[in-house]
C-alpha cells in the first residue's frame, strides 16, 4: 500500500498533467465546432448525422471549458475529474467519429491518443476498462457499417484498432507508473539534497573554527560566522581579503606559490586573535578557489588547558585518597603526644607545628575530594535573597563572628534566580573564608565581609558581590588567582578560587574578578534570572552536560 506522502505526490503529478490535457481539449473542441459549422459537415448523411456532429461540437466546447473550471478550482479530486472527463473525451470523439465514416475516416487516432492519456494518468483498471469500451465501440460501428454498405470490410480495422487500444493503454499505463516513481524519487532526493545542502551550511557557518573561501583574485566568496568574527566583522559590501587582514593574504599568497603549510601562528590586527590559518585546494571545476580554515590558538590552549586540568584533578584526587590515612593517624598521633605532660615546651611547639600543617595539609585534600567528587548541578529557581541571609547566619556561627562582620547589601524583595543552591554555597563559602584569611590588614582588626546583590545589563542578570575590606589582588597577580594550586599565603592551598570557579561554571554562572572603588577584593558570581533563561531548569542541565 502507498503512503499517504505517495498519495499526495501522485495527485500532484495527476493535477500538473490536467493542465496539459485542458489545455489540448481547448484547442480540440473549438476546431470540432469549426468543422461541424462549416459546409463540409452540412453535406453529411444520412441528415442527422449532420445535427448529432453540431450537438457533440458544441457539447465538447461546453465541456472543455467545464472542466477547466473545475480544474481551477480544486473542488474535485484529480483522479475523479481525471476517469470523468476522460469519459466524455471518448464518448464525444465516438460520437464525431460515427459522424464522420467511422474507422475509415481516420479519426481512430483521437481515440487512441485519449486511451493513451487514461493509461498515463488513471490506474491500469480503468485504463483497460476504457480501452475495452473504445474496442468494443469500433467493433459495434464496423457492423452497423456492414448493414449499411454490405460491401464494406471494416471488421478487421476494427479489431485491429481495439487490440491497438488496449496495447496503448497497457503500455502507457506502464509508462505512467514507471514515470511518476522516477519523478517521485527524484523529488524525494531533490528534497534529501536541499536539506542535506541548509545542515552543511549550518554547521559551517556555526563551527567554532573560521571557515571562508578565497577565490583567484584574493575575494572572499563564503565565510563562516566564526571567521567573520576573527576578522573584525568586516563590513559586508567588503570581500578584498588584502584589506580586511593583509596578514593572512600575504600568507595565502605563500601558500600558493610554494604549497607548503606554515604552522607558525598568525596575529590578525582587526582583533589581535592569533590563528593558526590551514588552506586546502577547493575540488570541482573552480579549481582556483581556496578554503582556510582559522583555528583560533586561545580555543585550542584552553582546550589543552582544560585537558591538563581534569588529568591533575584525577591524579590529585588519587594522591588525596593515599595521603588521607597516614595524615589522620599522623594528626592523631600528634594529639596524643601533645597531651603528654612530660613534654617541654620546645617539644610542645614542634608537635603544635605538626598539628598546624596537618591541618593545613587536610585542608588540602578535603578541597582535591571536593574538586573530585563534584556532582551535576542540580539547576533550580531560588531565592537569593533569603539565601543570603540564611548563608550569612551559618557562616557567623561557623566561625563565632560577630554581627558586623558579615554585612548584607540586599533588595528588600525576593529575587529569584536559577542555581544550584548546595553548589553556591559551597563555592560562596571557599571565597568568604578566602576573604577571611587574605583581607586581614592587622591582628586586632578583623576583616569585613560584604554580600551584595544588584542587576547588571538591563537587569537580566543579577551580580552576587563577595566583597572585603583588605588590601585586595595586585594587579600582576589577578590572572593567576583562578589557577589551581596558586596561593599568596603561605597557609593557603590554593584550591579554593579554582574549586569556586569550577563549581559557578558547572551553574552557567560565571565567576570573575572585578575592581570596585574603595574596597579590597570583589568577586562576581553572574546569575540568571529565570525570566532571562534560554529555557527551564531542565534545557540548563542539558547545556551542561553537552558543555562537558
Amino acid at each position: 500500500m502507498k503512503s499517504r506522502t505517495s498519495l499526495v505526490a501522485d495527485e500532484d503529478i495527476v493535477r500538473r498533467a490536467l493542465y496539459y490535457l485542458n489545455g489540448f481539449r481547448i484547442i480540440l473542441a473549438p476546431i470540432i465546432l469549426v468543422v461541424a459549422l462549416s459546409p463540409l459537415a452540412e453535406q453529411l448523411t444520412p441528415g442527422y448525422k449532420f445535427f448529432l456532429l453540431k450537438s457533440a461540437a458544441l457539447t465538447y466546447v461546453g465541456a472543455a471549458i467545464l472542466f477547466l473550471l473545475v480544474h481551477l478550482r480544486r473542488t474535485t479530486s484529480p483522479a475523479e475529474l481525471s476517469s470523468f472527463s476522460l469519459a466524455t473525451d471518448l464518448i464525444i470523439i465516438s460520437t464525431v467519429l460515427h459522424c464522420f465514416g467511422g474507422i475509415e475516416s481516420g479519426l481512430v487516432i483521437l481515440l487512441l491518443f485519449y486511451i493513451g492519456i487514461a493509461g498515463l494518468l488513471l490506474s491500469l483498471r480503468t485504463a483497460l476498462f476504457f480501452a475495452s469500451l473504445v474496442a468494443l465501440g469500433l467493433l459495434i460501428d464496423a457492423v452497423i457499417a456492414a448493414r449499411v454498405m454490405p460491401a464494406a470490410t471494416v471488421a478487421v480495422p476494427a479489431a485491429l484498432y481495439g487490440i491497438a487500444a488496449m496495447v496503448t493503454a497497457l503500455g502507457c499505463s506502464l509508462l505512467g507508473r514507471w514515470g511518476r516513481e522516477y519523478q517521485l524519487l527524484a523529488e524525494r532526493r531533490g528534497v534529501d539534497m536541499a536539506n542535506l545542502e541548509q545542515v552543511n551550511e549550518l554547521i559551517i557557518h556555526r563551527m567554532r573554527s573560521g571557515v571562508l573561501v578565497v577565490d583567484a583574485a584574493g575575494k572572499i566568496r563564503q565565510i563562516n560566522e566564526a571567521a567573520w568574527y576573527l576578522l573584525g566583522n568586516p563590513p559586508v559590501s567588503e570581500r578584498n581579503l588584502k584589506v580586511i587582514a593583509p596578514a593572512l593574504a600575504e600568507r595565502l599568497e605563500r601558500w600558493r606559490k610554494t604549497g607548503k603549510t606554515e604552522d607558525e601562528g598568525l596575529l590578525l590586527q582587526a582583533t589581535q586573535v592569533a590563528v593558526v590559518p590551514r588552506m586546502l585546494s577547493m575540488p570541482g571545476v573552480n579549481s582556483e578557489a581556496t578554503l582556510i580554515f582559522l583555528e583560533d590558538t586561545s580555543v585550542v590552549s584552553r582546550r589543552a588547558r582544560d585537558l591538563a586540568q581534569a588529568s591533575l584533578a584525577r591524579l590529585s584526587a588519587s594522591i588525596a585518597h593515599e595521603i588521607r590515612n597516614p595524615l589522620g593517624a599522623l594528626s592523631h598521633a600528634a594529639q596524643l603526644l601533645g597531651e603528654s605532660d612530660s613534654l617541654s615546651p620546645p617539644d610542645q611547639k614542634l608537635v603544635k607545628m605538626i598539628l598546624n600543617h596537618a591541618a593545613r595539609m587536610n585542608d588540602i585534600v578535603e578541597n582535591v575530594l571536593k574538586l573530585s567528587r563534584r556532582e551535576r548541578a542540580r539547576v533550580e529557581a531560588v531565592n537569593l535573597v533569603s539565601w543570603a541571609r540564611r548563608l550569612a547566619n551559618e557562616f557567623r556561627r561557623y566561625h563565632k563572628l560577630p554581627e558586623d562582620q558579615i554585612k548584607l547589601e540586599l533588595p528588600s524583595a525576593g529575587i529569584m534566580v536559577l542555581i544550584d543552591p548546595g553548589q553556591l554555597t559551597q563555592a560562596v563559602w571557599n571565597l568568604m573564608e578566602n576573604a577571611l584569611k587574605h583581607a586581614r590588614i592587622d591582628e586586632n582588626r578583623p576583616p569585613v565581609i560584604t554580600l551584595r546583590v544588584s542587576p547588571i545589563r538591563g537587569h537580566r542578570e543579577l551580580a552576587l558581590d563577595i566583597i572585603d575590606d583588605g588590601p585586595g589582588i595586585p594587579l600582576e597577580k589577578r590572572s593567576q588567582v583562578f589557577e589551581p594550586f596558586f596561593t599568596t599565603h603561605k597557609q593557603g592551598s590554593g584550591l579554593g578560587l579554582y574549586l569556586a570557579r569550577q563549581l559557578c561554571d558547572a551553574n552557567q554562572a560565571p565567576l570573575e574578578y572585578v575592581q570596585v572603588p574603595n574596597t579590597g577584593a570583589c568577586f562576581r558570581i553572574l546569575l540568571r534570572r529565570p525570566e532571562a533563561s534560554d529555557g527551564t531548569p531542565e534545557m540548563v542541565d542539558q547545556r551542561q552536560a553537552a558543555a562537558r
